[in-house]
């Protein structure tokens, strides 16, 4: 099964590894990390297949349904994500709305859906509904930290849809969002291990100049993707569409299993 099909790890099911141990799946020790979780849903608005008009908001988030202050500040965090991820479509000339927008995801929707119909307003010959949906679930728990997937999926017109998806680590110990990176210890290392393995999934030989090769580089220079996360069988590497590659080319990732990450990620922070 992949990550984009996990379900919640049985709640936040904790899995975990002692240092000597080789992190696979079957050697995982299971635990319990919140007694109780659930998914979030919100739906608003429609879209009308026949007509192809109309505005859809759909979420979907897993989150703990614990009343700790752990349980609560991860629900806010998530809570704080989707409204900003909403109010990036809304309208950014009406400081009223975008106020009001900061309440609530109802409210968000409210001023996206203003911003609909004042566009079909201008283009009423326009086609095509607009829809926005948010997927959230945890990839792997650990006692220390819980490690986020969030799915987006997004149309407001043009040629296609655009998609990414975003990873967050959680402290187990406060709630608190934390850095990818402050799990690193070698980043020097880790950029020219995560080129090597780039290249050797697009069958690219180390003489192969990236640009000349269509790929997009920061300041013509390989980058770790923006996202990346740790899972039971290593670190999933994800570059999003649009990121090193065009559109067609769709999201490129793969896992870089811990055997080969000694000394340069910092396991006891994780696990």
């Amino acid at each position: 099964m992949g990550l984009k099909q996990m379900p919640a790890l049985a709640l936040g099911a904790l899995l975990f590894w002692e240092c000597n141990q080789s992190p696979k799946k079957e050697n995982a020790v299971v635990g319990v990390s919140y007694q109780t979780g659930e998914v979030k849903k919100e739906k608003f608005g429609g879209c009308d297949t026949i007509t192809s008009k109309g505005i859809s908001l759909i979420v979907n988030l897993w989150q703990p349904t614990d009343s700790n202050a752990v349980a609560a500040k991860i629900r806010e965090i998530l809570n704080e994500k989707t409204i900003q991820r909403l109010n990036s479509y809304g309208d950014p000339a009406s400081a009223a709305a975008r106020l009001e927008a900061n309440k609530s995801t109802s409210a968000a929707f409210k001023d996206f859906e203003k911003n609909y119909n004042d566009f079909k307003k201008d283009f009423p010959d326009s086609r095509g509904c607009w829809e926005i949906e948010l997927h959230g679930d945890t990839v792997m728990t650990t006692p220390k930290v819980l490690f986020y997937q969030l799915d987006h999926y997004a149309f407001t017109g043009g040629a296609h849809p655009n998609t990414f998806t975003s990873y967050h680590a959680f402290d187990g110990k406060t709630g608190e969002e934390v850095e990818m990176k402050s799990f690193v210890a070698d980043s020097v290392a880790l950029l020219k291990l995560v080129e090597t393995k780039f290249r050797e999934l697009e069958k690219l030989t180390p003489g192969v100049d990236l640009e000349d090769a269509g790929y997009f580089l920061a300041n013509h220079k390989f980058f770790i993707p923006a996202n990346y996360v740790f899972t039971t069988e290593g670190v999933l590497f994800y570059y999003n569409p649009y990121e090193i590659a065009a559109y067609a080319r769709g999201p490129i990732e793969f896992t870089i299993p811990y055997e080969e990450l000694k000394g340069i990620i910092r396991k006891e922070a994780v696990f």
